[in-house]
C-alpha cells in the first residue's frame, strides 16, 4: 500500500511537471528493474540504446519506493525489463502508470522454473508487513538469472525484445545477444569445473535466492535463515535452523550482502561453522558485471566448501 500512494503521488507530480515528461532524442530507452537483469540488458543493448537501471545495487527490491527520477526515466521509456514472477511487481506497476504504450517484459516467463521450496518454512509471524514483494510458497522461484544457462537464453530473447521497439538496429542487438549468450554458456562450463568440490555439501542460505544455483550445480541447501523476504524470522524458526544445522552436518551459512548479517552470525556462532557471503544481486565494485557476480559466488563457495 505503500508503495502505491508514493508512487501514485510522484507520478501525478510527473504528469503535471515538465521536467518529467519525456524529452525523445531518437535513442530508445529502456528501464531494468534489478542489477544483474540490468547487466544484460545493457550489453545486448550496447552503443544502440540507454538503459537505466530503478534498483540502486545494495537496496532490497523488497522495500522499493520509486523516486521522481525514476518515474522520470520510466515515462520516457519504450521498453520495461523486469524479472515478474513476484520478485518485482513495483516495475510493472511504475512502467504501465508512466509509460502505458511502452513495451513490457517478464524474463521470468521466458524460461523454465523450479518451485519456492516450501519446506524451510517454519513458525513465521503471521504479519509480514503487508509486502506486495514476498514470493509465494510452492510458486515459480524468480531468481531464474542465478543460473548461467537459463541467463544465456535471456541474453537472445533480449536481442529479440530490443529489436521489437528498435528495428533499425535489430542487426546489432542480435548480433550482441549471441555474442553474450555464448560467454555465459563459457561461464557455466567454468562454474561446473568449480562445483565438482561442492556437490553434496549441506549448506544454510540466507534466503531462497539459490535455487537454480543449486540445481544446476548439485550444491545441497538445507535451510534458510529468512524463508520469507522482509519478514523477520521468529525465536522458534531461528532455533529450528539451528537444529537442521546440526542434525544434517551443515558445513557453511551464507549471508547477502542487501541484507542484515546479524542472524547469520548468530546462527554461525552457535554452530561453529564457517560464514560467508554469496551474493545473489550483485553491482558492487567486486560484483559489477554478470560474471563477477557468479565468480564472486563461487570463490566464496570455494572458500568454505573446498
Amino acid at each position: 500500500m505503500r508503495f502505491l500512494l508514493v508512487s501514485s503521488f510522484f507520478l501525478v507530480l510527473c504528469v503535471l511537471s515538465l521536467g518529467c515528461r519525456p524529452r525523445p532524442t531518437g535513442r530508445t530507452k529502456v528501464v531494468v528493474s534489478v542489477f544483474p537483469i540490468y547487466d544484460l540488458t545493457r550489453r545486448v543493448a550496447g552503443p544502440d540504446a540507454d538503459v537505466v537501471l530503478l534498483l540502486a545495487p545494495g537496496r532490497s527490491e523488497h522495500t522499493f519506493d520509486p523516486t521522481p527520477r525514476d518515474i522520470e526515466a520510466a515515462a520516457s521509456s519504450q521498453l520495461g525489463v523486469m524479472v515478474g514472477l513476484g520478485l518485482d511487481p513495483w516495475m510493472e506497476k511504475l512502467v504501465r502508470d508512466a509509460a502505458p504504450k511502452a513495451r513490457l517484459v517478464q524474463l521470468g516467463n521466458l524460461v523454465p522454473t523450479i518451485a519456492v521450496r516450501d519446506d524451510f518454512v517454519g513458525d513465521m509471524e503471521e504479519d509480514h508487513d503487508d509486502h506486495e514483494h514476498h514470493h509465494e510458497q510452492g510458486g515459480p522461484d524468480p531468481h531464474v538469472w542465478l543460473d548461467p544457462n537459463r541467463a544465456a537464453v535471456l541474453a537472445i530473447r533480449l536481442g529479440d525484445e530490443l529489436a521489437a521497439v528498435d528495428p533499425v538496429h535489430a542487426e546489432g542487438y542480435r548480433a550482441r545477444a549471441q555474442g553474450l549468450s555464448d560467454a555465459l554458456l563459457l561461464l557455466d562450463k567454468e562454474v561446473l569445473e568449480h562445483s565438482q568440490a561442492w556437490k553434496g555439501k549441506p549448506v544454510v542460505t540466507f534466503h531462497g535466492s539459490f535455487g537454480y544455483f543449486a540445481d544446476r550445480y548439485g550444491l545441497r541447501i538445507v535451510a534458510v535463515i529468512e524463508p520469507l523476504p522482509g519478514a523477520t524470522p521468529t525465536g522458534s524458526y531461528v532455533l529450528a535452523v539451528l537444529k537442521v544445522v546440526r542434525d544434517k552436518h551443515a558445513v557453511a551459512l551464507f549471508s547477502e550482502p542487501q541484507l542484515d548479517a546479524r542472524p547469520a552470525e548468530i546462527l554461525a556462532r552457535e554452530a561453529k561453522i564457517p560464514l560467508g557471503v554469496l551474493d545473489p544481486v550483485g553491482g558492487g565494485s567486486d560484483t559489477d558485471s554478470y560474471e563477477k557476480m557468479t565468480r564472486f559466488n563461487v570463490a566464496a563457495l570455494d572458500r568454505v566448501l573446498r
